[in-house]
């Protein structure tokens, strides 16, 4: 038995360990500015050559032209300024018409497919499956833009997690979303979303991941332990995404920096508070079992006593109510009652 727990609290242990050894899904191949890689609760600087695991978080600064992810099946990310992006996410409780490649929380991304390959693009509010081609997306507070440049895709409007409409978004077309609106699909893009669309998607960058096999690239100073303000736009994300983050950084509550300001916006994540606070945690009781009295029991010659009286008295109204061979019914009382109805007849 002690072996048994042993051998599963070893298992557990190397879990991460094994999640961690999985093969990379892609690699970054160029990096113009800061970018942040987020695996784990830990983060590190990106670098051209670094691989990239699924579940990573990839945030972009102000001031970053471009970094692209490319992945193993050919495909390219571009990510833009300000932008924040989580690869091959694990979304149990997101509805979804196809497992994302990406989750585009905020600014732009250019995705490009390989000719066999369709990818699948979700946001806040819109996604994008069964995509082929060359697609521009953008996620604001505002609203969400989707444009489809070369190729089709499936759009799928999403309002507080479900579905709302679906329609296929051919080429040239562009979905628009502002405000709080409905959305529609324009037949062209906007002249304020080109004016603002990264210059860097202008152009068709040709891919650069051979450039990298067999190399070993490495973060190039060691990993630190994630704050809470660079995760705390996922903390507070969409409800169907927040409960991945428990898990995720659960462990961080315990550094009071982490542990201050999520307790102070604690109302933006309710989710926390088995964590923060087990101790308030109302747990259901299990209602008692209803215990059920058995019925005493009469004895054999005292229901054949009643039976043959019963038999030989004249029936009445409160000999008929006295038929029934029970310890209830049938009593000594009644039985003397019986016998005094036989011997007033005879």
């Amino acid at each position: 038995m002690h072996l048994a727990i042993r051998s599963l609290v070893v298992a557990l242990f190397c879990l991460p360990c094994l999640c961690a050894a999985a093969p990379p899904i892609g690699t970054f191949t160029i990096v113009d500015g800061d970018a942040i890689v987020i695996r784990g609760a830990q983060k590190f600087a990106a670098a051209e050559g670094l691989p990239v695991n699924a579940d990573d978080i990839v945030h972009t600064a102000d001031a970053t032209r471009i970094a692209r992810v490319e992945l193993a099946d050919g495909s390219a990310l571009d990510l833009g300024p300000a932008s924040r992006v989580w690869l091959r996410p694990r979304l149990p409780e997101l509805r979804l018409a196809q497992l994302p490649d990406l989750y585009l929380a905020e600014g732009w991304v250019k995705v490009t497919t390989p000719a066999a390959r369709k990818l699948a693009l979700a946001s806040p509010r819109a996604e994008l499956a069964d995509l082929a081609g060359v697609a521009v997306a953008r996620v604001a507070d505002n609203g969400s833009f989707l444009f489809m440049e070369v190729g089709s895709a499936q759009l799928v409007e999403r309002r507080h997690g479900q579905v709302q409409h679906s329609r296929r978004l051919k080429e040239g077309e562009a979905f628009d979303r502002r405000d709080g609106d409905a959305g529609a699909v324009i037949s062209r893009p906007a002249p304020d979303m080109i004016d603002t669309m990264p210059r860097s998607f202008a152009d068709s960058l040709p891919l650069r991941a051979a450039r990298f096999e067999g190399s070993k690239v490495e973060p190039e100073s060691p990993p630190q332990a994630v704050g809470y303000h660079d995760v705390a736009s996922w903390i507070n994300a969409e409800q169907a995404l927040r409960p991945a983050f428990v898990q995720r950084f659960a462990a961080r509550a315990g550094d009071p920096s982490f542990r201050a300001p999520l307790i102070a916006e604690l109302r933006s994540h309710p989710e926390w508070t088995r964590v923060l606070f087990p101790e308030q945690v109302v747990r259901k009781r299990p209602a008692p079992a209803t215990v059920i009295a058995a019925r005493p029991r009469t004895s054999r010659s005292r229901r054949r006593r009643c039976r043959r009286a019963l038999r030989s008295a004249t029936l009445s109204p409160c000999a008929a109510r006295a038929a029934t061979p029970t310890a209830s019914r049938c009593g000594p009382g009644k039985l003397a009652s019986a016998e005094r109805d036989k011997e007033s007849s005879s």
